[in-house]
């Protein structure tokens, strides 16, 4: 198989995800998940590389234990969508951030726009939700395997930069608290937990098999050696009048770098104090706390 093949076959099944992970409310959903989707997981396991060879028949099995398209919509509803109760999260800022709206959704929304995408407006779905990384993920993989020409720009985001800065990120914590509540709910079979660790174990695969990324030079050499030579000496009038001067140079205020910090107290004869116990009243009062 070609490489660009490999790529095509693991957009389709990234994008066979998101569109699984939606709300089952249309007519024959049930059927898409029990035939469809595990005859798709047959042909993309070896084509795509993953290790999810056991997946279809898993998910075969589990739908056959699903009647028809009201119960699914109920199990799903039960497992992401029942206000006022914890319940597995399809949005990856809960597991990023702590809360919905955080900081992710803000880093997808720069992503899509770097990429000169944006969400279908019947689509009430925030960025970071499941199936709109998923999606994205599909379209870059879908783009990366398209012969660009040799004049044409880098791209502005990557599938490997989304995979490692987010879907890498929160697979893992989705996937067991989707083991989790599976089990709380009492869903053995639960079909949405089989296509969790598909999708945990094709990003992880990604992840693991990309190359190391060189850590991030944020100080200067010199400037670290520096500080591991000198640190710990006491600052000189000379050193003082260095940075008065550096300083200076700036436009800063340089007046008050007279003394150096670890001197002040002496120079200036201050001391450590304590501060005051309480009155004895206030200690009764937090005493009876």
């Amino acid at each position: 198989m070609a490489p660009n093949d490999c790529v095509l076959a693991k957009a389709e099944l990234y994008l066979c995800l998101a569109r699984a992970f939606a709300v089952p409310n249309g007519p024959g959903t049930r059927q898409s998940l029990a035939e469809a989707l595990p005859a798709d997981l047959d042909d993309l396991a070896p084509a795509t590389g993953y290790p999810i060879a056991r997946a279809a028949t898993e998910l075969r099995e589990a739908m056959a234990r699903v009647p028809d398209d009201e119960r699914l919509l109920v199990m799903y509803s039960r497992l992401f969508l029942v206000p006022g109760e914890a319940h597995p999260s399809l949005n990856a800022g809960v597991y990023l951030d702590g809360a919905l709206g955080g900081g992710t959704v803000a880093a997808l929304e720069e992503c899509l726009r770097r990429c000169a995408l944006e969400t279908d407006a019947a689509l009430h779905d925030l960025p970071d939700h499941l199936s709109v990384q998923l999606e994205l993920l599909a379209w870059l993989l879908a783009a990366q395997a398209q012969d660009a020409p040799p004049s044409a720009q880098p791209p502005q985001f990557t599938a490997q930069a989304l995979l490692e800065r987010f879907v890498g990120r929160w697979v893992g914590p989705f996937r067991q608290e989707l083991e989790a509540f599976s089990l709380r709910f009492g869903l053995p079979d639960n079909p949405y937990l089989i296509l969790a660790r598909v999708l945990e174990t094709a990003v992880l695969h990604e992840v693991r098999l990309a190359p190391p990324v060189p850590p991030v030079q944020t100080l200067d050499p010199e400037i670290a050696r520096l500080r591991s030579q000198l640190a710990g000496q006491a600052l000189t009038e000379d050193d003082m009048a260095i940075i008065r001067q550096r300083l200076a140079a700036d436009g800063l205020p340089h007046g008050h770098v007279a003394i150096p910090v670890y001197e002040r107290d002496r120079t200036m004869g201050l001391s450590t104090m304590t501060p005051p116990t309480a009155p004895s009243h206030r200690r009764s009062a937090v005493s009876g706390a």
